[in-house]
């Protein structure tokens, strides 16, 4: 499925009043992310679409996964498993131009005042190991310089691995508007022997297609297609507002030069909300299978994990559990705290308690918590560095558990067990 058979599928905000790329669009993109949003008239750029908000709940993200919200970590894990080989076809894009202005050809937005820097946030970087033949699909935030040129921020993953190993410029393709299941696929980390391309294809259950254009395979139906080189020559990236809303800090990063500029016929331009809905899923989602199977190996009965959005997806986490002892609630808290060393508070919940509610997640830790007793810190420990409140000087943090648990000892757990109202069934439209 292409993105804009799945944008074509289901109940979405239609802008059709012309907009401008620069904070308008943004601004309009943040005021409902609960269903996709299309924008057909973009100031400047008559023969394109834009889409947003694909993936900007966990309803959303799991509909793209062919699951239930419950099941994505499930879906996720099954297909790390199941990888499939992808379909050869024909691409749907064609070439536009060598060298492009792509500021002339693509909307490339003013996301925030003040800094005013032009990114894509949505786009994803696609290369060829040279060692083992395996396509490694990841998102990179990249800055507009000028013209044809771009700033990545290259995080060490995989991609850098290849840029390493590499002499002279890298030569990569650039991909935006995806089906979103690609998308999913591109954001989860894994072993660097992992082909994304065959991931998202086991998300899709064989429906993925692929084009091999200038040695690299790309989704036949991409919507942007840019073929470039990651250069050894360095300017300053940033500053960017990343997943905690906050601006990240400038570096030293990669220039990168496109070469050419292929697009399908008008366009849907995929644009990524930077610290919103969208951005927190596609960071943070990917992670829990992972963090989920280290509190197994800890506590079995471990039912669903989720970084929350109020945590930056990234920062806070919840863990839901079958409690079978006193100790297991710590347990699985250490144990999350391990998996994903970015994550600073663990709350522990039990098997009533929706993980990705957090107003369940608020009212257990108000009725099943003592701060005196259920509360542990662990001082000095690294963290995130997306964390603004933490000792910079020595990048260490102080982390926390919270028992939100039932009790075991000394209470009837009936006290703690919500009131049922009865009726629950009927339906106010019978009675109008």
């Amino acid at each position: 499925m292409s993105l804009r058979e799945f944008v074509g599928d289901r109940d979405k905000n239609l802008i059709t009043d012309k907009v401008s790329p620069d904070y308008e669009l943004p601004a309009l993109i943040s005021k409902d992310e609960s269903k996709p949003i299309v924008f057909e008239n973009i100031e400047g750029y008559p023969d394109c679409k834009v889409v947003s908000n694909i993936v900007s709940s966990r309803e959303l993200l799991a509909e793209a996964l062919g699951t239930e919200k419950e099941g994505i970590i499930q879906r996720i894990s099954s297909s790390l498993d199941n990888q499939m080989e992808c379909r050869e076809a024909e691409p749907k894009f064609r070439k536009i131009c060598e060298k492009p202005d792509i500021k002339e050809e693509i909307p490339v937005p003013i996301f925030y005042k003040n800094k005013e820097r032009r990114y894509f946030a949505s786009a994803m970087v696609v290369a060829k190991d040279p060692e083992t033949g395996t396509h490694n699909v990841s998102f990179h935030r990249l800055m507009l310089q000028e013209k044809n040129r771009l700033v990545m921020r290259l995080v060490k993953r995989h991609l850098h691995s290849i840029y390493e190993r590499t002499d002279g410029p890298l030569e990569v393709a650039i991909i935006m508007g995806v089906d979103p299941a690609v998308e999913v696929a591109a954001a989860t980390s894994f072993s660097p022997e992992m082909d994304e391309l065959e991931l998202a294809n086991a998300y899709m259950e064989g429906g993925l297609e692929v084009s091999e254009v200038k040695g690299l395979k790309v989704p036949s139906d991409s919507e942007i297609v840019m073929f470039a080189r990651i250069l050894e020559e360095k300017a300053e990236e940033g500053p960017f507002v990343d997943l905690s809303d906050t601006w990240d800090k400038t570096r030293q990063q990669p220039k990168v030069v496109v070469d050419e500029l292929w697009m399908r016929d008008e366009p849907y331009i995929r644009i990524l909300l930077p610290g919103k809905g969208e951005h927190k899923n596609l960071m943070g989602v990917p992670q829990e299978p992972r963090i989920y199977k280290i509190v197994e190996n800890t506590v079995p009965t471990v039912k669903n994990v989720v970084l929350t959005q109020g945590g930056c997806s990234w920062l806070h986490g919840v863990v839901q559990i079958k409690k079978r002892n006193e100790g297991d609630p710590k347990n699985a808290g250490m144990a999350a705290l391990a998996a994903h060393p970015s994550m600073k508070k663990v709350t522990i919940v039990d098997e009533d308690i929706d993980p990705a509610d957090s107003e369940e997640v608020e009212w257990a830790t108000a009725t099943r918590m003592q701060p005196d007793k259920d509360i542990i810190f662990i001082e000095r420990a690294k963290g995130s560095s997306l964390d603004p409140s933490q000792d910079y000087e020595n990048r260490l943090m102080t982390k926390w558990i919270v028992d939100a648990t039932v009790p075991f000892e000394g209470k009837d757990k009936g006290e703690f067990e919500r009131a049922e109202l009865p009726g629950q069934d009927l339906d106010l439209d019978d009675y109008r």
